[in-house]
């Protein structure tokens, strides 16, 4: 299909179009790929880099559930096609970074998603735990393009994605677009300095082989052949799966240790109620006592941390009967207060490796968006929370006992205080969790 026939073609829901693209998905299979080019990571992403401009140029869109069911297994059938041409595993890691990025990007950008229906499904979220990657986009393809002769694959697949709408930072920057049509030009010049000058042939490889009209007669059953490729193609999924669990954590963490730049922000002026809003730990007091959370409460922000123990079984992302009504008192409290709310979803350091958690990454983000679930059920503006899966990047104790590895299994629910209403100090009595029970604390005494 076309981009004129994708976008032109009766949109409706696109249940029947995306669900005739996610049949067809199912059948490709790495043996039958034909690559185009010399370039054969270009040519496993082809499929994905053709959704670019038809998404971006889509009008509406009622059926996003289903878009994304189809972007995760394109996602999919690229690592498998990928892998099945040789790639080195950083290679892959690294395209499909930038492809989760582009593709992100162009559902934002797209009309329908410019209503906010994208912002919790993004592909980026999905695969590399992390909400928007325009600026590392242009970092990795600084560092790559110290060594264009060892990256040339990954740099051609970047210029492409640029070619066709990637802006990332450069969207949002002052004269952005001049500056990335000039760094457009310079990979270009990059790559052909590394391949060299393009054939005159429009298509070298237009002759195709010949096929000898005879129909060979299979010894068994076809229905036995397909079940045979399914099973097979689903014990692949599975061990592709778990050896990339294992192998991909090295790389996320180098992924989260990179800082972009400091952005010069205006301190906004602070302005002082003459009478003090309640904090979480007034609203949940009760809570409090019973020993079910911590709460603590500081000048820009209060944070409340639930024991992932107490909250989940081991292994699991499905919270306790008995502490939904906990969570749930919790999006109660948040209701009544304002700002932004981050929740942020921890684990110990030992490695988990299931079908349904290939790491700790993908263990501590389920856990984080069950807690938001269930908080955001409960808010009036849904817009205000945001999820997150830190692994075990941010330990609160050393994990060298049982008891430490314990306390940092946990998810924590910040409360972000707007600045125009934070004071200068609290005046209101608050309460803090201690060994004996609860202390009030008189901030002016």
């Amino acid at each position: 299909m076309s981009s004129r026939d994708y976008v032109d073609s009766k949109m409706g829901p696109w249940g029947q179009i995306h669900q005739q693209r996610y049949d067809e998905s199912n059948k490709i299979r790495p043996d039958n790929f034909v690559i185009s080019g010399s370039n054969p990571l270009v040519a496993a992403a082809n499929p994905l880099l053709t959704l670019l401009p038809q998404i971006r140029f889509s009008q509406h869109h009622d059926n996003v559930d289903m878009l994304r069911e189809l972007l995760v297994e394109e996602v999919r059938q690229f690592e498998v096609r990928a892998q099945e041409k040789g790639i080195s595993k950083e290679t892959i890691l690294g395209a499909r970074y930038c492809l989760c990025t582009a593709i992100d990007e162009a559902c934002a950008m797209a009309p329908w998603g410019q209503q906010g229906l994208w912002s919790g499904k993004s592909l980026l979220v999905t695969y590399h735990n992390e909400t928007w990657g325009g600026e590392k986009f242009f970092q990795l393809l600084r560092k790559l393009s110290q060594n264009p002769e060892n990256h040339i694959d990954l740099l051609e697949l970047m210029y492409f994605c640029l070619m066709l709408g990637f802006e990332g930072r450069f969207r949002v920057i002052e004269n952005g677009r001049s500056q990335l049509e000039t760094l457009k030009q310079r990979l270009l010049l990059i790559i052909k300095k590394v391949r060299g000058s393009y054939p005159i042939t429009l298509s070298p490889n237009w002759k195709g082989d010949e096929i000898i009209n005879k129909i060979k007669r299979l010894p068994i059953p076809l229905w036995v052949v397909a079940i045979f490729g399914f099973a097979l193609a689903v014990l692949s999924y599975i061990l592709f799966s778990w050896l990339l669990g294992g192998k991909s954590d090295e790389v996320a963490y180098d992924i989260v240790k990179i800082k972009p730049p400091a952005m010069q922000i205006a301190v906004p002026v602070r302005v002082v109620r003459q009478e003090a809003p309640k904090r979480l730990a007034q609203f949940l007091e009760a809570e409090i006592r019973e020993n079910l959370m911590t709460v603590r409460d500081e000048s820009d922000r209060s944070v409340v941390e639930l024991r992932g123990d107490e909250l989940f079984e081991s292994g699991s992302a499905e919270i306790k009967k008995k502490f939904e009504t906990v969570v749930n008192r919790l999006g109660d409290a948040l209701d009544e207060t304002e700002g932004n709310i981050l929740i942020t979803g921890h684990t110990d350091n030992r490695p988990i490796k299931t079908i349904r958690f290939p790491s700790n990454w993908d263990l501590s983000q389920a856990r984080a968006d069950a807690v938001a679930k269930i908080i955001e059920s409960r808010l009036t503006q849904k817009n205000r929370i945001r999820a997150e899966g830190k692994a075990d990047t941010m330990p609160v104790k050393p994990n060298d006992t049982a008891e430490n590895r314990a306390r940092n299994r946990r998810v924590e629910i910040t409360l972000l205080i707007p600045a125009q209403t934070k004071k200068a100090r609290p005046t209101t009595p608050y309460i803090v969790p201690t060994p004996d029970g609860t202390k009030t604390i008189n901030p002016d005494q």
